[in-house]
């Protein structure tokens, strides 16, 4: 059995401790669904308890209903960012070498537009 320290998910008071015992395995940040005033709610993880402390103490350990690991969500999560990063880089590149072939098919035709060309690539080297 585990006891957990759990805080309550929609409380913002400090006082919204929750203790909760389950069978399943469990890390901190880990949300808890237990039944709370007669309905489910939800808390999350913030510490654990051993169990001499838990079974001496007075405190009343709700049952856990369902414990959601957090773990492979955030994860999951934290690809996506990084994946939304790379392609806001590579749109950036794409623009930027947009715009150099362009100002180079320009400069081509226009000698005016040649010397800020190279005035350009000066200033990106």
């Amino acid at each position: 059995m585990k006891y957990l320290i759990c805080r309550d998910v929609y409380e913002d008071y400090d006082d919204s401790i929750i203790y909760i015992s389950t069978e399943e395995n469990t890390e901190k940040n880990d949300l808890v669904v237990y039944n709370g005033y007669n309905r489910p709610s939800l808390a999350k993880v913030i510490n654990f308890m051993d169990e001499l402390s838990a079974i001496t103490s007075d405190y009343h350990f709700e049952p856990a209903i369902k414990v959601v690991s957090m773990k492979a969500y955030m994860e999951k999560r934290a690809t996506e960012i990084k994946k939304a990063k790379l392609v806001k880089l590579m749109k950036e590149q794409m623009e930027i070498q947009k715009l150099e072939d362009t100002l180079k098919k320009n400069s081509e035709c226009n000698e005016e537009m040649a010397k800020l060309f190279a005035q350009y690539k000066e200033l990106n080297q």
